[in-house]
């Protein structure tokens, strides 16, 4: 073998490690459930669905008053800390009922410092705050059976970089929140990343509904 030829299979073997390690993106996901969510057969489908979200963090109670005095100010306290040690960090936000209500406005803080989020799912809150430009990426998941709230996201005035889906099924308004599809949907969101073309409101992450190949990249959740 000549010595250009050494130099470049050297070079090669160099890039692979480099590249492969330019996809391994760090990922974190907390989870929000409703009121009355303590109570397991109440908080049962996001105790589910953190199973299949390794390094996720669920958060559960019984009241109002506890999920903003406690709940939330510690998620944001953990975020800012998150984004701290990696600006690069993709920050997951999944809440249900009251969870939703609270990931809404808490992203728009978020926005006002500055730390993006790169994806929320909102599970059949009441009511809902308009999201800002920083999140990349929102599902709307409602349910159509008496006792759901139905409240439908809607974007903030002036941001066109949002990408917005909606979904609704015909379950209960607790059902939801164990839906084998929207836990799906929710896992192929998290391992994802939206492709930066086409107009706003058109996802590309997700072949099931539009047929547009993804481009995948490994998945390091934080512990």
């Amino acid at each position: 073998m000549s010595l250009k030829s050494t130099i470049a299979a050297m070079a090669l073997a160099l890039a692979v490690p480099a590249a492969a390690n330019a996809q391994q993106v760090e990922s974190k996901t907390w989870l929000i459930n409703g009121f009355g969510s303590a109570v397991p057969f109440v908080g049962y489908g996001f105790a589910n669905l953190k199973k299949k979200i390794p390094g996720s963090d669920l958060y559960s109670y019984i009241g109002p008053a506890e999920g903003l005095a406690i709940i939330q100010p510690k998620v944001m306290n953990d975020i800012r800390a998150a984004y701290r040690r990696n600006p690069n960090v993709e920050i997951n936000l999944i809440g249900i009922s009251f969870g939703a209500n609270m990931l809404s406005r808490m992203v728009a803080q978020l926005d006002k410092e500055g730390i993006p989020v790169s994806y929320l799912g909102i599970l059949d809150g009441l009511p809902l705050a308009p999201i800002t430009k920083n999140v990349k990426r929102v599902d709307n998941f409602i349910c159509n059976l008496p006792g759901c709230l139905r409240d439908k996201v809607r974007l903030m005035r002036g941001n066109t970089e949002t990408i917005e889906n909606h979904f609704a099924y015909t379950t209960t308004h607790i059902a939801l929140g164990d839906n084998e599809e929207v836990h799906q949907r929710i896992l192929h969101q998290i391992s994802t990343y939206p492709m930066d073309i086409g107009p706003v409101s058109v996802d590309y992450t997700y072949t099931a509904a539009t047929g547009v190949a993804v481009q995948p990249r490994a998945y390091a959740p934080i512990e």
